[in-house]
């Protein structure tokens, strides 16, 4: 089992102890550091930045923080619901079905909370139309309910988040918590789950591996935090599976990416393709965002996850952020600042940003 991590100045590195000897980790010491200072600077009631290398698993950031001081469970624990996140399993389960990302749906209202009512076509105030990928972009809730109840079942659905992972153990070299997810046979709250307003958890370690499925054509690569040990030897890798099919992850990827092209992420990631200094400026990014509140106590929680460039992918990220009334930041940003460090500080290869089809 693997020790609790800390920074060795003389190595310049993470190490932590494993066995009779002492693994060096794969996290960059620029990367963990600066976004714990961003958690600790905004003073982040709870949250955590997952950053890992989608292809051969390797993570290069966990950091997390908690004004109450739970250090240590926020990165690897179900600390907040889904929320819309979980539309990307949905998606998932669409394209399965043989459905494609041009698929129109008409529907209105839902901005806030989806009634029953919602889910029944009525041509006479359906005047809003979206494909399925900007509705995954724009994070339409109606749009996925209604989807859902057409084109799915509970099964079929259950299946899927298994597949992504859900209620499943996630190999690491510390202990993951595994994210919960309930889906009910009743037709309306079978709906709203698919939406993303069901009882489903999700961690920041499972939330980044969401994404670096996507990334990696439907494979999913065991995470590794592990580089070496001294005086001992390296766990073996975890391997890798096939969970969804590569055209249904190509789909799914270009879907994500109208989320920073037009959708609910679109403000924050705009900026950097308008200024000349951002590390960000020529690289295409993927991602699903997810927002919920708990009335009592108020809590708001922000997701973002995802990963760059779309058409080359290096990177995988997720951000949550568990706020109180008043806030300074939420995981949009968080995510936004970690994939800037990242191409700053790692020297990514820069693609040109694709556009979303």
């Amino acid at each position: 089992m693997l020790g609790a991590m800390t920074y060795d100045p003389r190595l310049g590195r993470y190490t932590a102890p494993y066995g009779a000897g002492r693994a060096s980790l794969t996290i960059s010491p620029r990367l963990q550091q600066g976004l714990e200072k961003l958690l600790a600077d905004y003073r982040v009631p709870v949250g955590a930045a997952v950053l890992l290398e989608p292809g051969t698993g390797r993570v290069l950031a966990l950091a997390e923080h908690s004004e109450r001081g739970a250090r240590g469970r926020v990165a690897l624990s179900p600390v907040a619901p889904a929320a819309s996140v979980f539309k990307i399993v949905t998606s998932a389960a669409l394209l399965e079905k043989g459905l494609t990302p041009e698929q129109e749906v008409c529907f209105h209202g839902g901005r806030h909370r989806i009634q029953k009512a919602l889910l029944s076509d009525n041509p006479r105030r359906d005047r809003v139309c979206l494909t399925l990928a900007s509705a995954l972009g724009k994070s339409a809730n109606v749009v996925f309910a209604k989807m859902a109840g057409r084109e799915l079942s509970a099964d079929l659905l259950r299946a899927e988040a298994g597949k992504l992972l859900f209620d499943a153990a996630i190999p690491f070299d510390w202990p993951v918590e595994p994210s919960p997810a309930h889906i009910s046979d009743d037709p309306f709250e079978f709906a709203t789950t698919a939406a993303g307003f069901g009882p489903v958890k999700l961690s920041p370690l499972h939330g980044a591996l969401l994404a670096a499925i996507v990334a990696n054509g439907g494979k999913f690569v065991a995470p590794r935090v592990v580089d070496a040990v001294e005086g001992g030897a390296a766990p073996a890798p975890a391997g890798e599976r096939a969970v969804l099919r590569p055209e249904v992850a190509a789909a799914l990827a270009r879907m994500m990416a109208t989320t920073t092209t037009e959708g609910t992420a679109r403000k924050i990631f705009r900026r950097d393709r308008a200024s000349r200094r951002s590390p960000l400026r020529e690289v295409s990014v993927a991602g699903k965002t997810g927002s919920l509140a708990d009335a009592n106590p108020y809590k708001d929680y922000s997701w973002f996850v995802g990963f760059a460039p779309v058409d080359d992918p290096q990177v995988a990220v997720a951000a949550v952020v568990v706020n109180e009334r008043l806030w300074r930041i939420k995981a949009s940003l968080v995510a936004h600042e970690a994939l800037k460090a990242y191409f700053e500080a790692e020297g990514g290869r820069v693609v040109r940003t694709a556009r979303a089809r």
